[in-house]
């Protein structure tokens, strides 16, 4: 079994394990989209070629008082980018670990809003590059590992007992995504969007 899988095995288990014994605990799953682009850490205008992928996991998350808690996640992050008729995929286990904000509830609605930021671990699951409907895999010159942040806003509203989460985020990697000399630079980036259900 790949490491990768076994990783995302063991964050899984330790997620619905703790929830068995800590009152405070929550999990649910989520899913939506990733509109990423591939450039370098300071470059923020240049980022029209956009890669538009799937983000889909498991989160669960601990709070200690009504406005603080932290949030472990376990997902499969598509990123990437485009330039011209070449289309980057590079897909990854992302394991984040988001500190949360409560911002309160809406005082019209049961709207509760939130922010968090944290780091996240990601591991290479693959990477190819689309060119015109052909594709050529370049995993190899590719870094099995890669680290970030993450800065968010969420929505919750209640459902009975659990809650819809709506999660808006940027994720910024911080390490170079490519094995290749001339693209030391580059960095994934991306705005996810996500819906997801708490327990």
């Amino acid at each position: 079994m790949k490491k990768q899988n076994v990783l995302f095995m063991l964050t899984l288990s330790l997620l619905f394990s703790v929830g068995t014994y800590a009152q405070g605990f929550h999990y649910g799953v989520k899913a939506g989209a990733n509109f990423a682009v591939q450039s370098e850490i300071a470059d923020y205008f240049n980022n029209s070629d956009i890669r538009t992928g799937l983000q889909v996991g498991a989160f669960g998350n601990y709070h200690f008082n009504n406005k603080i808690a932290l949030q472990l996640e376990a997902n499969y992050d598509q990123k990437g980018g485009k330039s011209d008729d070449v289309t980057a995929k590079y897909d990854y286990l992302s394991v984040p670990v988001l500190f949360k904000y409560s911002l309160g509830k809406s005082d019209q609605t049961a709207l509760k809003f939130n922010v968090n930021i944290g780091p996240y671990a990601a591991f290479l699951l693959n990477a190819e590059y689309d060119v015109d409907g052909n594709t050529a895999d370049v995993k190899d010159s590719t870094k099995d590992f890669e680290a970030g942040a993450i800065l968010g806003f969420g929505m919750s509203y209640p459902v009975g007992k659990n809650h819809v989460i709506l999660d808006l985020r940027m994720g910024l990697g911080l390490t170079n995504y490519s094995d290749i000399d001339y693209m030391e630079e580059s960095c994934n980036k991306y705005i996810g969007l996500s819906l997801g259900y708490e327990f």
